[in-house]
């Protein structure tokens, strides 16, 4: 593990699979879909979706199925099911609104840096009651490069008029982390649908096992 940096100036959130649990829906989803439509799918494809952006799971899904018309089939109706999973069972994830208060509270700043569109975040922050606590919100469609790429963080940063590398980042995927490590920012992963390189390791600041453990992680104590 990289050694102990001060305190951040801002500690930025990633969303889905990290302050709500959509990545769950998203997977169940995903796996409902493709039993609907007679799709066999490894788990393997199912973990890369994660953190995944749509271009790119479009095009491992067209990989692997060789057909461009079934794949926008298995989507249509992933998204069908995704929404209406999302208003039966959508939750925070365990220890987010305590993390985000708790940061809150020892006066460090809180931003939100989401690959999910602002019509479709922003709804889900206020029903939570998240929205407030932040000081800025980055949104997918503000961005022109999706994770891996650290287009988003770098535009957090910048919406905070703070330098990358004066921030943290909280992430539960593998292509969240290594877009808040090219951005510069002293990364915290959460994983829970895939698991971190060694070489991935190294580069975060910490591996957590829930975000119940980020406020000690951040503000040491």
């Amino acid at each position: 593990m990289t050694a102990a940096r001060a305190l951040p100036q801002a500690v930025i959130f990633d969303m889905d699979g990290t302050l709500v649990d959509t990545e769950r829906v998203s997977q169940t989803a995903w796996r409902r879909a493709a039993a609907d439509l007679g799709i066999d799918v490894p788990d393997s494809i199912w973990n890369a979706y994660v953190g995944c952006s749509l271009p790119n799971a479009r095009a491992i899904m067209n990989e692997h199925l060789g057909d461009p018309a079934l794949t926008d089939r298995l989507f249509a109706h992933q998204v069908e099911l995704f929404f209406e999973i999302r208003e039966q069972s959508l939750e925070p994830c365990d220890g987010a609104l305590e993390a985000l208060r708790a940061l809150v509270d020892a006066g460090v700043t809180v931003a939100l840096a989401t690959s999910t569109i602002r019509e479709h975040a922003l709804p889900l922050m206020e029903r939570f009651g998240m929205a407030p606590l932040f000081s800025s919100m980055t949104f997918g469609d503000q961005i022109e490069h999706a994770k891996p790429a650290p287009d988003i963080y770098l535009e957090a940063a910048r919406r905070l008029g703070l330098d990358p590398a004066t921030c943290a980042a909280v992430e539960d995927s593998i292509n969240g982390a290594l877009a808040a490590c090219a951005a510069g920012m002293a990364t915290y992963l959460v994983p829970e649908w895939a698991t971190p390189s060694p070489e991935l390791v190294d580069r975060c600041a910490g591996v957590l096992g829930s975000l119940r453990e980020l406020p000690a992680a951040i503000l040491g104590r």
